[in-house]
């Protein structure tokens, strides 16, 4: 005979395995005690606060995140309380609400999409039910998903979530971060109210810098540079986000990011660092850049990605590119025509040039002559060619006027030279017009998301299918 009581909430347990969790302090049961279910405090008190499983759902304390569901649910002062309970590992923000003596309900806020809805009549049925139901589980925390932000990002720490680049998802390349969790929801929530301008728009590079920051900057490298200096000012900008670089003739470096809310023009999230700088040449000729960049705590872990960059001159203009991205640039030259994302270069710049905002996608890629030659080599590589091998289950309520992705199991891998986001379609004269992404790494089977459209009968017409051949030379020349 056992003398154990299992907790109320224990099928939610054996599901979800309590991770990184802490005991709930016995002031903040106490709080909670009129308003919550025991169950839901006894899990406090003998499992703690923090993430279950490997989906992540993080319990968390209430009083930390109510500032921030009054802000999305706004409400008069005798409505129903609602108390925020947990967090999804991509920021949806859940809340019960006791509407009645005996009715209540769990509902959900997603800050990204500003969806809202209900999950559970039932707090005990929405932990030992709905939350140990796999298709439930799938359709709050999609699986695939949450799969590749773990390995791109790894675990979560307290406090985190997963930050999905929204811009990019729309044209079906996936980049995740990990952020701050009340920082994302404030960030979002603000962006809701249009702020008053707290600035100018910025008309030169000099306008656009940190008022703070342009002091350093200005006087430097105004004196007429030969074309082929490689001292100088470099300017790099992707949509909201911008870095300065300075290099100058004593071996040090400047290094500056800063973001400029498009609406409110301010300058914010200011991060700069400064140290020395070598440039090596390789027996082809190639250039190299090498920052030595100290990362500190309240570094961004991507501030590093400028580490090493190679140069690239063409015509009068000179470029620093970031070596760790010279394969997608290749990727984009081939298909696009373009140098890739704008993050993935700085241009020389003075500081009385206009601030012209830089096409996200990059501007228009030099000619082929003008590349560093180990750029010449990635853009001139063999052409990848993969095979279907697995189809998934198409899932109908992901798609829009019958068109969707679906994910494909390839025969090649990041052995073979694929990499994240990787465009592919199918070769000229298969008779076949698919076109995807990689979407999930594997070394020699990666899966990628594969567009397809039904017709007017309801049925697939243009859809991937087993032995399908795919490649990522984009170009029909």
């Amino acid at each position: 005979m056992s003398w154990f009581r299992r907790l109320a909430l224990s099928r939610f347990l054996k599901a979800h395995p309590p991770g990184r969790t802490q005991p709930a302090a016995m002031d903040l049961i106490a709080a909670y005690a009129p308003v919550l279910l025991a169950s839901l405090l006894e899990l406090w008190r003998k499992k703690g606060l923090g993430h279950y499983g490997r989906m992540q759902l993080a319990l968390i304390d209430p009083r930390h995140w109510q500032p921030v569901l009054d802000r999305w649910i706004v409400s008069p002062p005798d409505a129903v309380q609602r108390i925020p309970i947990a967090l999804t590992p991509f920021g949806a923000l859940l809340y019960y609400r006791k509407l009645t003596a005996t009715d209540e309900d769990v509902v959900y806020v997603d800050p990204v999409s500003k969806a809202t809805g209900d999950l559970s009549w039932n707090l005990e049925d929405f932990f030992n039910q709905s939350l140990c139901d796999a298709a439930f589980c799938d359709s709050l925390i999609p699986s695939a998903r949450l799969a590749t932000a773990r390995k791109e990002c790894g675990p979560l720490a307290a406090g985190e979530v997963y930050q999905i680049d929204q811009l990019l998802l729309s044209m079906q390349m996936l980049r995740v971060d990990k952020v701050d969790a009340l920082a994302l929801h404030t960030r979002l929530r603000d962006a809701v109210d249009a702020p008053a301008p707290v600035a100018d728009a910025p008309a030169t590079i000099a306008d656009a810098l940190p008022a703070e920051q342009r002091p350093v900057f200005e006087g430097i490298f105004q004196q007429p540079q030969a074309s082929g200096d490689l001292h100088g000012l470099y300017l790099s900008s992707y949509i909201d986000w911008h870095r300065m670089l300075s290099l100058e003739p004593d071996g040090q470096y400047r290094l500056l990011f800063w973001k400029i809310d498009h609406r409110s023009h301010a300058r914010t999230d200011v991060r700069a660092y400064s140290g020395r700088f070598e440039v090596t040449q390789t027996e082809m000729g190639d250039r190299y850049l090498t920052l030595d960049i100290r990362l500190r705590r309240d570094s961004s872990g991507s501030d590093a990605n400028d580490a090493q960059l190679l140069v690239m001159r063409s015509g009068t203009e000179m470029f620093l590119l970031r070596t760790d991205e010279l394969a997608d640039m290749a990727t984009a030259m081939e298909g696009s025509k373009t140098l890739g994302r704008s993050e993935y270069y700085f241009r020389k710049v003075r500081l009385t040039d206009a601030f012209v905002q830089e096409p996200s996608g990059g501007r228009t890629a030099p000619p082929l002559a003008d590349l560093p030659h180990v750029l010449q080599q990635q853009v001139n590589a063999e052409a990848i060619i993969a095979t279907i091998t697995h189809v998934d289950e198409i899932d109908p309520d992901a798609e829009d006027d019958g068109a969707g992705t679906v994910m494909c199991t390839l025969d090649r891998g990041q052995d073979d030279g694929l990499r994240m986001n990787t465009p592919l379609r199918s070769p000229p004269g298969t008779g076949r017009a698919l076109v995807g992404w990689v979407w999930e790494m594997d070394p020699a089977a990666c899966r990628a998301g594969i567009r397809y459209q039904r017709g007017s009968d309801g049925k697939v017409e243009d859809g991937p299918v087993v032995g399908d051949v795919l490649t990522n030379r984009l170009s029909t020349e």
